[in-house]
C-alpha cells in the first residue's frame, strides 16, 4: 500500500510522505497504539516509500505492478530491510537477537537504498537487550532509519523513548476480538442478574470464555501462518526453519495474547458499569451506557461489596496471566470466585 491508499491512518501516512519529501525524516521512530491500529503496516509502506525504485517519496501502489524493491518487502525478502520480533516463549527480545540486528544495520546497503531496521513489540526487549540496543539508536549508520512499533511504550526504557520521534496511532475500528467479546456482554447481564444458581452459571460462563478463547487463538495462528507462510521458502537451512518457525509462533502467542486482554476488558468494563450502577452513577459515566438498563437491573441483585469482589476477581485472572500462571487454572479461579 502506498500513502495514497494509506485509510486506517491518514494523517499518519500524510505526515511521513511530507516529512520524506522535505528530506526531513527521523533517524528513528516510536510508532505507538493499539493491536490492529496499523503500525505495522505504515512501518512496511514507509520502508518501501525509502526504496521504490519507481515512485518519489511514495511507493507501488498494491493495486499495480510492484517494482522490485516493493515486491521484495512484502515477501519479506529485500536485503537492506530487518525485521525483529520476539522469538523465545517467554515473548522476550533478547540479547542475542538484538546484537544480531544491530550487525545487520550497520552492514553497507547492498542496493545503494535506505536501509530500515523495524522492532515489532520493542517493550519485549529484555534489559540486557535494551542497553545492547542504546549505542546503535544514539548513533545510527548512515542512510539507516529504525522504526519501533509498540502497544505498551509506558514499558520502554526512557533513554530509548527519548531517542525517538514518537507518532501515536489511534484505535481505528472494532477488532474481531473486541466484537467478540461484545457477544459476551447479554450473557454476562444474565450471568449477573442470577442468585442462587450463579455456581452453575458460572461453569457455564467459564465454558464459554474458554471456547471463544480457543476460537480466537485458532483464529491467529491461521492468520499470522497465511501471512508468514513459510511454505514459499523450499530450500531454507533447517536451522533457519527452525528458527523462522520460532519467531511465527512467539508472533502467534503476542497477537492472541493482546486478543485475550481485549475480552478481559470487556467483561472487566461490564463488572465495572454494575458497580458504578449499584452506588447510583448516571448512564453516561457508564462504559456502555447503551447497555445501562441491564448493568441496573443486575446491580439490584448485589451488595455493594459483592459488585467490587467482582471487579477484584476479573483483576486477580489478569494479574494471574501477567505472570503467566497456567490460562485454564487462573480463568477458573477467577471466574469461579464471582459466585462470592
Amino acid at each position: 500500500m502506498s500513502f495514497s491508499d494509506v485509510s486506517q491512518q491518514p494523517t499518519v501516512g500524510e505526515q511521513l510522505r511530507r516529512s520524506l519529501e522535505r528530506g526531513r525524516l527521523a533517524h528513528a521512530y516510536l510508532f505507538t497504539g493499539p493491536r490492529g491500529s496499523g503500525k505495522e503496516a505504515m512501518a512496511r509502506t514507509l520502508t518501501k516509500a525509502l526504496n521504490c525504485l519507481q515512485r518519489d517519496q511514495d511507493c507501488c501502489p498494491e493495486d499495480g505492478p510492484l517494482c522490485d524493491s516493493c515486491r521484495r518487502i512484502n515477501d519479506n525478502a529485500h536485503p537492506d530491510v530487518y525485521w525483529i520480533r520476539p522469538e523465545s516463549k517467554s515473548r522476550r527480545i533478547q540479547v542475542d537477537q538484538m546484537r544480531e540486528f544491530m550487525k545487520a544495520v550497520n552492514l553497507r546497503s547492498s542496493s545503494g537504498g535506505v536501509k530500515v531496521g523495524i522492532i515489532v513489540d520493542a517493550e519485549c526487549m529484555n534489559e540486557e537487550a535494551s542497553n545492547a540496543f542504546l549505542k546503535t539508536l544514539e548513533e545510527p549508520p548512515a542512510q539507516t532509519i529504525i522504526v519501533l512499533l509498540s502497544s505498551t511504550p509506558q514499558r520502554l526504557p526512557p533513554t530509548i523513548l527519548s531517542r525517538c520521534l514518537r507518532i501515536p496511532f489511534g484505535q481505528v475500528a472494532e477488532t474481531e476480538a473486541s466484537t467478540d467479546a461484545a457477544k459476551l456482554l447479554t450473557r454476562l447481564a444474565e450471568f449477573s442478574a442470577l442468585g442462587p444458581e450463579r455456581v452453575a452459571n458460572s461453569y457455564r460462563l467459564l465454558a464459554e470464555v474458554t471456547a471463544l478463547l480457543h476460537e480466537i487463538r485458532e483464529r491467529t495462528r491461521q492468520f499470522v501462518e497465511a501471512e508468514v507462510n513459510l511454505d514459499r521458502y523450499e530450500e531454507l537451512e533447517p536451522n533457519i526453519r527452525e528458527r523462522l518457525e520460532d519467531q511465527r509462533e512467539a508472533r502467534v502467542e503476542g497477537e492472541y495474547r493482546a486478543a485475550r486482554e481485549q475480552v478481559l476488558e470487556e467483561i472487566y468494563s461490564w463488572f465495572g458499569d454494575v458497580l458504578l450502577c449499584a452506588v447510583g452513577a448516571e448512564d453516561h459515566l457508564l462504559a456502555r451506557p447503551e447497555r445501562a438498563l441491564e448493568a441496573r437491573r443486575a446491580a439490584t441483585s448485589l451488595t455493594d461489596r459483592q459488585a467490587i469482589q467482582n471487579l477484584e476477581a476479573m483483576d486477580q485472572i489478569r494479574d494471574s496471566l501477567a505472570r503467566n500462571i497456567s490460562e485454564t487454572f487462573a480463568m477458573e479461579v477467577g471466574l469461579l470466585k464471582l459466585t462470592q
